[in-house]
């Protein structure tokens, strides 16, 4: 009987845990989604989602990565394919939207590996 309630007490005090973490990050989640970076994120995405012309090209440009690799692995000739994917690379890179999207989202990719560092050191001044 003492082990069934050493049992409940350890899923109840690891729920319990679980619950106020979650709610940190909540927290931690609600500033980064009233950062400008954020804000402006959700809108170029929105922006780049509705140009249809910028969607294809993505598309197209994912094709033929996945035709490339196949190539790759049979050891087949990808030069004209690789011509065509620079090409169309360059075509996406021409678009300004494209270019603040990977900006942002780099820069968001910061803001959540800073987070993750401070969480680190943090934990690892309190518990050693």
């Amino acid at each position: 009987m003492y082990a069934f309630l050493t049992q409940n007490h350890g899923v109840w005090m690891g729920n319990m845990l679980e619950n106020k973490v979650l709610n940190k990050l909540d927290e931690i989640i609600d500033c980064i989604k009233e950062s400008d970076t954020y804000k402006r994120f959700v809108l170029v995405e929105e922006q780049m989602n509705n140009n249809k012309e910028l969607m294809s090209l993505i598309e197209e440009i994912k094709s033929i990565q996945q035709e490339l690799v196949k190539k790759e692995e049979m050891d087949l000739d990808t030069t004209n394919l690789n011509t065509k994917y620079q090409a169309l690379k360059d075509e996406l890179y021409s678009y300004p939207i494209y270019n603040e999207y990977n900006e942002l989202l780099e820069e968001l990719d910061n803001t959540y590996q800073e987070i993750k560092t401070v969480i680190e050191k943090y934990l690892n001044n309190k518990l050693n």
